[in-house]
């Protein structure tokens, strides 16, 4: 019995891929056989995914729409960046209060100033 592992494909692939099956350039089976793509669904829930549409041969999907799809991508990226980035000031938040809290633990046990005195030459 052979192992079948999944892909993960990026998402500029993707966009590719939706654009070039959305602009009839390929069918949904000639882009899977010309990219290799081994699932038989991927192409048209990445279809759907982007555009938003669950039938995409109805009224065909305009280069505005694909804009449109680029720009939810870009904004979803946004919005996980700046989440990211709010974790990461969270956790460096912590530990500056934590430095914080061990220089006062330390000046208070030790009995001496850690603290640079600020105008001292």
């Amino acid at each position: 019995m052979k192992k079948i592992t999944s892909s993960h494909y990026s998402e500029d692939f993707k966009l590719r891929v939706v654009h070039e099956v959305l602009q009839g350039k390929y069918s949904k089976e000639e882009a899977r056989r010309i990219y290799g793509i081994r699932s038989n669904c991927a192409i048209l829930y990445w279809i759907r995914q982007f555009s938003g549409q669950s039938n995409y041969r109805k009224g065909g999907i305009s280069m505005a729409n694909i804009e449109e799809m680029k720009v939810k991508k870009d904004s979803i990226d946004k919005d996980k960046k700046i989440k990211e980035l709010e974790e990461r000031l969270r956790r460096e938040s912590l530990r500056a209060d934590l430095w914080q809290k061990m220089v006062d633990v330390a000046e208070e046990q030790l009995k001496v100033d850690i603290r640079k005195k600020y105008g001292a030459k």
